[in-house]
Order: structure tokens, then sequence, then C-alpha cells
């Protein structure tokens, strides 16, 4: 993992409770201030997206086994909640904030 070592990480990780059906990572309360990592370690594809419902045409895709992380270029972490869409009930993955 990418986690930066003097910056404290929040575990965030979980599974999917509805395929099908968006869910948060984290509430808009929750955002992190310095960014996140996200992995997906299941055999199905996940799809993230901010402050609305992640679905399969407007989120950003996670592969099976792949991950994705920020701050990217710039620094810049999307503001309000992470939500995560998969078609498959109880997929798993994990997600470290900081």
């Amino acid at each position: 993992m990418l986690t930066i070592s003097h910056v404290p990480a929040t575990n965030r990780s979980g599974s999917i409770a509805a395929g099908g059906t968006a869910q948060n990572v984290y509430t808009a309360e929750q955002q992190p201030k310095h960014g996140f990592e996200f992995y997906n370690t299941s055999d199905t594809a996940m799809y993230l997206d901010w402050d609305t419902d992640a679905t399969s045409t407007n989120g950003v895709p996670v592969p099976a086994g792949g991950s994705y992380f920020l701050p990217g270029p710039g620094g810049v972490v999307p503001k309000g909640r992470m939500s995560v869409l998969c078609a498959t009930t109880g997929k798993t993955f994990t997600c470290k904030t900081f």
C-alpha cells in the first residue's frame, strides 16, 4: 500500500451489501483530508464515484484485483462521500483514508 507513514490512516474496508446497488465507502463527514487507497480484493469489477451514487457508466472502474488511489496530480481529493458499486453481493474491498 501507498500509505503516507506520518499521517494516520482510517480503515474504511468492507464488502458489498447488495449487488447492483451503490453504497458509501465513506460519508461526506468522513471525507479524507489527504487521500485514500482503494483496493478491489474481489474477482468482479467495481466502480467509484464521489457525491453521487456510482454506476457502471459514470463511475471510475476498478478492475478485479485492481486499485485506485488519490491524491493524484495536483493533490486533489474529490469532495463529499465516496460510493462503490459492484454487481455481486459479498465482494470485498480494502480502503484506507488519510
